[in-house]
């Protein structure tokens, strides 16, 4: 009788459990979950990592989903609402998820609003991919190269870029110092009949997407942990001559890689938005140096030096917020650039192309 009570409460609690779950992907397949941003499987037309071509996304953040974007893919795999066709001339806009920017519509994104600051409107084409580092912006660039042969390339470069670099997932680009130029690709996978279906299931989008419960991320979670209660101090690091020789490298092949002269290529430098918005100098918060931040740092004397132009974005955040106009990002739901940001250097890009 006993064994027969608890089968039978096991049995109750299994269907329960069961319908709870139906019930919340119901639910939440109903509303904005984040979706659509799904890896395509590999192509020899385009060998490096994209989204599913001719698809839509739906964007959001948070566990109420914040933000609510929604776009398409073009027949590239791009965040774009029109698609490529190959030819001659433009504007390309190279870059990580700052660039691709599904957290804002696409007209507010510096290519969706670059021709707005234009005098003559050009063709503008969105290479930006969320999880792209340094190594990615100069191999993907030959091939839009030679597919696309821009008159401009404008590339967006953030913390990490170049740290980032070392190491690389399937279909993205790593530092190579033994080559010329120093980058090799990952080669793209296919994804399994399992990983797709998994991607369709509405809750695990929840999961992972808006609440960004993966692993990596709870490890993440827990060294910081570590770090606030001071476990882990800081440590002034130095850039190594490995590093020193793959930025100049960089620098250098740059405008081959794009196709363009020197003087057509525009680097723009994300800045310590933190920094702004506590009233403190970008240099106050630099008392303990880190490889990251050095790095961004010499590429702009390199790029200068090399005949390129340079766009520091923390004078002009800093002008904007000090003038009371209000952030530049959605800190700290967020912290990717907003419109306000975007359109800041999509001015400052235009200026520099129709000075």
């Amino acid at each position: 009788m006993k064994l027969h009570a608890i089968v039978s409460r096991t049995t109750a609690l299994g269907f329960g459990i069961v319908a709870t779950l139906l019930l919340l992907e119901g639910l939440l397949r109903v509303l904005p979950v984040l979706s659509g941003t799904y890896a395509a499987d590999p192509r020899d037309s385009w060998p490096v990592h994209t989204m599913i071509p001719n698809t839509h996304y739906t964007y959001s953040t948070g566990w109420n989903l914040q933000n609510i974007h929604r776009g398409r893919i073009n027949n590239y795999g791009y965040a774009a609402p029109s698609d490529y066709g190959p030819g001659r001339g433009g504007i390309a806009v190279f870059g990580d998820s700052y660039v691709e920017s599904l957290m804002n519509a696409y007209p507010d994104t510096l290519q969706g609003s670059l021709n707005d600051y234009l005098k003559t409107p050009r063709k503008v084409l969105n290479f930006g991919m969320s999880g792209a580092e340094m190594p990615d912006y100069l191999g993907i660039a030959a091939l839009v190269r030679d597919r696309f042969a821009p008159d401009w390339a404008v590339f967006v470069i953030t913390l990490g870029d170049f740290t980032r670099g070392f190491s690389a997932t399937p279909g993205y680009f790593e530092w190579a110092p033994d080559r010329s130029p120093p980058v090799r690709l990952k080669p793209q996978i296919h994804r399994s009949a399992s990983s797709k279906w998994l991607r369709t299931v509405a809750l695990i989008r929840y999961l992972r997407g808006n609440l960004s419960m993966r692993p990596e991320e709870l490890i993440s979670l827990r060294r910081g942990s570590d770090t606030a209660a001071g476990i882990s101090h800081c440590r002034p690091e130095v850039l190594s001559k490995e590093d020193q020789a793959l930025l100049t490298a960089f620098s250098r092949e740059l405008p081959r890689a794009a196709g363009v002269a020197p003087g057509r290529v525009i680097l723009i430098f994300d800045s310590d938005r933190k920094a702004i918005y506590a009233g403190q100098s970008a240099a106050a918060r630099q008392g303990c140096p880190q490889r990251a931040t050095l790095a961004n740092n010499r590429l702009k004397v390199l790029a200068a030096r090399d005949g390129m132009h340079v766009i520091d974005s923390d004078p002009v955040f800093r002008r904007h917020f000090a003038d009371g106009l209000g952030p530049v990002d959605r800190s700290p739901v967020d912290a990717h650039w907003n419109p306000v940001a975007h359109r800041l250097m999509a001015r400052e890009t235009a200026r520099i192309i129709e000075p």
